[in-house]
């Protein structure tokens, strides 16, 4: 998948959810939401992180595969860029200029 292709997912979902979800919500409420949902994935994703290292209890290992694994990167993915658009920030941009901040502060140190 291109990543142009990824946005227009991300544009896709953003309007679903503003269809299907409370219509009464503000923008701060979808802000906050978006941001506990990434913190729900990111926590989903240091699970399988820890199976995958086999320090996760075995009661949880059932129901670890390579798979969900990379099913948990993925949604930590979506859920920052959804999280992303809700508060206006192109995320290719940033990363553009983040990506030249480091390395010149690479290059400076090398």
């Amino acid at each position: 998948m291109r990543l142009d292709e990824f946005q227009n997912f991300i544009d896709e979902q953003d309007a679903l959810f503003r269809k299907v979800k409370d219509t009464n919500q503000t923008e701060r409420e979808r802000v906050l939401a978006r941001a506990v949902k990434l913190a729900e994935e990111f926590g989903e994703l240091s699970n399988e992180v820890l199976a995958f290292v086999g320090d996760q209890r075995k009661d949880k290992l059932t129901e670890h595969s390579p798979q969900t694994l990379k099913d948990e990167f993925a949604d930590v993915l979506i859920v920052t860029f959804l999280l992303a658009k809700a508060m206006d920030v192109d995320v290719m941009a940033t990363l553009d200029h983040k990506i030249q901040k480091i390395r010149e502060k690479h290059n400076k140190q090398l």
